[in-house]
């Protein structure tokens, strides 16, 4: 019997467990202090930003990170430091800097969770579920948190040295050898296996409720290393037999088994919601490793790696673990499941970059953003089950003596364990499986509709079921033909900022403008609208503006060509220009763009100086986050100034669909605003479009929606989530700038080539059951050198049969795209700004921009092919269907050679700028078209 000592009375800051928490919490706040005085871009500190308030009270968001998020950050990074790491001088410093970082990650990412928490809450309603806030703002959480990997390291060595240096503490004997070998977590000292030997069961053995408390009294007192070393040599007891089966589950066990459930039951309750159908599953849609049904088929493996790794944390931290008490065991589940989750989402991010199959466009580095993806969702998955199961454990830890003795019961026939416990594991593994269906978020296919006769016009459009599993429904019209709408942008009634007045930014808009598109073989424009234009007061609708827009569609309609109409914007609007606005640290005062009127630019008096890049400015973050919370209406009136555009057009075959907004900004606290509350915005503005479509007596038009920013300057981003909305007739219109304009460019890198950009578009759109449409690429340099690249990616363009719309038809000098001091403007259709004088579209970009396609044709896609002005296609067609007509583009002036079958009544009809190839299509046809 070992004898009990009392320490003599100390200090709190003489235990070193106490010394490193408190070391780790001054170092937090330093780094959180030094973040919000310094870093210009509001992305990478914890709470606010350089020119961000420190506390705001107009929204939720801005108070959020300050009073709760600061709070829960230093309490999840203090509190398992004082329980894990104990007061035993012989504790390691690197165990203790290794538990600090693993701390201050989990910290984070569970900090970042409950701060988006409050402050999406106040937006829960019609257009945002509670169980959708939070299960984004979990499953995002990971992303906040990978900032933590690098802060980590930081505050985890100030601990360990905390750790180190100072009064090394005292240690209380308190228990036997014998004693040793059944208290504490049931482990046998030095082996904390899952599995240990025990002699054989007494009357005395049976659990009881209060038989667990009195171990929990007995779990909470230090234990002595000499007596651990001691019970460790205990030598394994029987009833007199010998074999696997009298060995029964230890504590370690336990808990594994507990989260074997949970990882089941998260599977089952969030569906495909989390991994490869959650908001960066298009990411993760190659080999993956993932403990949740969205894996498949890497689920299983999945499962192994997390529970593996979260088994070998649980040893390494109970092994050296000082006080065993119940909130130590909580915050041990917590810690070795984030660690877990780490462990898997690096697995998953060295999988997914071995795995990626050469491109047509050579190297890139995708492997970036498939390492913070991967990596981030890990964490997040780890953090949120690990949650889940610590308070699990914590609910359950006072039974586990009756569930080991009903399985030591239950394992004393060998054949047992594989009868009860093989089909237990099995059936647990398959729920999951199961139920996967009914817990997916979409999408939902598109229902086939019956074709209607031809009108002989421009037929209204909508879409058309996806061919095959692996396919995306895609746009066509209501006579049942496949439409590939190519063509331009025109921003020539979008309101800019003018950094000189006497200079316009827009040149008019006139039909000549039309008559040029449509010769060029474009059958689309995505034509910019001004918020600031439509609703220059609050509550007021302009008419005036209303009808240029009319008299566009009107003029676009009569040379063939369909309207998307697109509220447009950059950085927020042109309200936010401050020419005059000192800026330092790398920063530059903001220029000013398009977009929102004055009056809904609410900006609580941050700074209007940009960093890297236009949308990285504190103002332009905080309109944005005040739109997303729809601060003092203002999302709401966006909102009603859709409906009133859409009952204009409720009736209107030539408007295409409407463009929701224009690459958003990320706000100020993304990815909760940019993607989540984005999505909301995006719901409630369809459900007001279908509302106004119904009361003008129309029909409902496609609708086109955008990632973030982000997606353009990067190649990816957390979108919102699948399932945002239930409306069906949605396309996923995202920038693809890869090789262009993107971010990477300027450091001269490639994070996505062209290929990829499309390649991964496409896995973004099928997660929302929708058809994919580029809403803007182009490139801005010398034509001659660009335009091979532009012809690169139009043949990618034909591969998948996708359209898209080049930016930009025209562009005054005095747009804010264009330099005070240059000498031309625009981009296709431009302008010398010297004399004013028009320049006709390059060689370089009008060339492959007008090459031949199919506008209009029956059936489904299989094979498109433009080359050296001719083309080579193919598809299927019903021989029922409603409209067999053909219509394809053919530039050139040269009369195109025709070879086809199954086409009849082919005819070539010459038209401004090229030859139109009309027929009748029916089975499997092709065309062959040659110079």
């Amino acid at each position: 019997m070992t004898v009990l000592t009392s320490p003599a009375p100390a200090s709190w800051l003489r235990r070193p467990a106490a010394r490193a928490a408190a070391a780790a919490v001054i170092v937090l706040v330093l780094v959180v202090a030094a973040g919000a005085a310094w870093d210009p871009s509001g992305l990478l500190a914890p709470v606010s930003g350089r020119g961000l308030p420190l506390l705001g009270t107009g929204s939720a968001y801005q108070w959020a990170p300050l009073l709760v998020g600061l709070p829960v950050l230093l309490a999840a990074t203090a509190l398992p430091l004082l329980l894990l790491a104990g007061s035993r001088p012989q504790r390691s410093a690197w165990w203790v800097f290794l538990v600090t970082w693993a701390t201050v990650l989990g910290a984070g990412a569970l900090a970042t969770a409950v701060t988006g928490l409050v402050a999406a809450a106040p937006m829960i309603g019609p257009h945002l579920s509670a169980g959708a806030t939070l299960r984004f703002t979990f499953a995002v959480s990971g992303f906040a948190a990978t900032k933590f990997l690098l802060i980590g390291p930081l505050v985890a060595a100030a601990a360990a040295l905390a750790f180190r240096l100072g009064p090394a503490g005292t240690t209380t004997n308190t228990t036997t050898a014998t004693a040793t070998a059944t208290a504490g977590f049931g482990e046998t000292a030095g082996k904390p296996t899952g599995i240990r030997a025990v002699p054989p069961k007494s009357a005395d053995d049976t659990a009881s409720p209060k038989a667990d408390d009195a171990a929990l009294a007995t779990d909470a007192a230090p234990v002595d290393d000499a007596a651990l070393a001691h019970s460790s040599a205990l030598p394994d007891a029987g009833d007199g037999e010998s074999g696997w089966w009298h060995w029964r589950v230890t504590d370690v066990g336990f808990v594994v088994a507990g989260m074997y459930v949970v990882v089941m039951v998260v599977a089952a309750a969030f569906g495909e919601r989390w991994w490869r159908g959650g908001p960066v599953g298009y990411a993760l849609s190659d080999t993956l490793l993932g403990a949740n049904a969205a894996a498949e088929p890497g689920f299983p493996a999945g499962v192994v790696v997390f529970l593996g790794s979260f088994w070998l944390v649980v040893r390494a931290l109970w092994r050296r673990q000082a006080r065993r008490t119940l909130p130590a065991v909580a915050v041990t589940v917590w810690l070795a499941a984030t660690v877990a989750g780490l462990g898997l989402g690096v697995l998953g991010a060295v999988t997914a970059a071995t795995a990626h199959a050469p491109f047509d466009g050579g190297p890139d580095i995708w492997w970036i953003a498939t390492t913070l993806l991967s990596v981030a969702t890990g964490i997040g998955y780890g953090v949120t089950t690990g949650l889940v199961g610590a308070l699990g454990t914590a609910a359950g830890w006072r039974w586990r003596s009756r569930s080991r003795a009903a399985l030591d019961s239950a394992y004393r026939d060998p054949s047992r364990w594989w009868h009860i416990t093989v089909p237990a594991f099995v059936l647990l593994l398959a729920v999951p499986l199961l139920t996967r269906a009914p817990a997916a978020p979409g999408p939902r296919p598109v229902e086939p509709a019956t074709p209607v006769a031809v009108s002989g016009g421009l037929e209204r459009l909508h879409l058309l079921p996806a061919a095959g599993e692996d396919a995306l429904p895609v746009i066509g019209d209501v006579t049942g033909r496949q439409v590939i709408l190519r063509g331009v942008n025109v921003n020539q009634l979008i309101d800019y900022h003018l950094r000189d007045p006497a200079i316009p930014a827009t040149a008019p808009l006139t039909d000549a403008d039309f008559a040029g598109i449509a010769a060029l073989g474009f059958n689309v424009v995505r034509l910019g609208m001004s918020w600031s234009q439509l609703e220059p007061r609050r509550g007021e609708f302009d008419q005036s503006y209303l009808q240029q827009i009319r008299a566009a569609v009107a003029s676009a309609k009569a040379h063939g060509i369909y309207v998307v109409l697109d509220m447009h914007q950059d950085a927020w609007g042109n309200a936010l220009a401050r020419p005059d606005q000192q800026c330092g640290g790398g920063t530059t005062p903001t220029r000013g763009w398009d977009g929102a009127p004055a009056w809904a630019t609410i900006t609580d008096g941050t700074l209007h100086c940009q960093f890297l890049a236009r949308d990285l400015a504190p103002a332009v973050a905080t309109a944005y986050s005040n739109f997303y919370t729809d601060r003092d209406g203002i999302q709401t009136e966006l909102v009603k100034a859709w409906a009133f555009v859409a009952q204009a057009f409720a009736n209107e075959p030539a408007v295409a669909g409407y463009d929701l907004l224009n690459e958003p900004g990320i706000g100020a606290n993304p990815p909760i605003s940019s993607g989540l509350l984005l999505g909301r915005y995006y719901d409630a503005a369809i459900t007001a479009i279908r509302d106004a479509e119904r009361a003008g007596r129309g029909f409902a038009h496609l609708v086109f929606f955008e990632p973030s920013v982000l997606w353009s300057g990067l190649a990816f981003d957390v979108t919102p989530p699948p399932g945002f909305t239930d409306d069906r007739l949605l396309v996923f219109a995202p920038h693809p700038y890869s090789e262009s304009i993107s971010m990477d460019q300027g450091f001269g890198l490639t994070i996505a080539t062209i290929e990829r950009n499309l390649t991964v578009s496409a896995r973004a759109a099928a997660a929302y059951g929708a058809a994919l449409w580029p809403g803007e690429w182009g490139w801005f340099g010398d034509p001659a050198v660009d335009g091979a690249t532009v012809a690169r990616f139009g043949a990618t363009q034909d591969r998948r049969g996708l359209g898209g719309a080049f930016w930009v038809w025209k562009q005054g000098c005095g747009s804010p795209e264009t330099g005070p001091h240059a000498k031309t403007s625009g981009n296709l259709a431009g302008v010398d700004c010297v004399t004013g004088a028009p320049i006709a579209p390059p060689t370089g970009f009008a060339q492959p921009l007008s090459r031949a396609y199919p506008k209009r044709f029956p059936g489904l896609l299989r094979t498109l092919e433009a080359t050296g002005g001719g083309l080579r296609f193919s598809a299927w067609a019903a021989a029922d269907g409603a409209d067999c007509r053909l219509d394809i583009w053919v530039p050139g002036d040269a009369q195109p050679v025709l070879r086809t079958e199954n086409i009849r009544d082919v005819k070539s009809l010459r038209v401004p700028g090229g030859w139109q190839v009309t027929g009748c299509a029916r089975g499997d046809y092709t065309v062959r078209i040659t110079r």
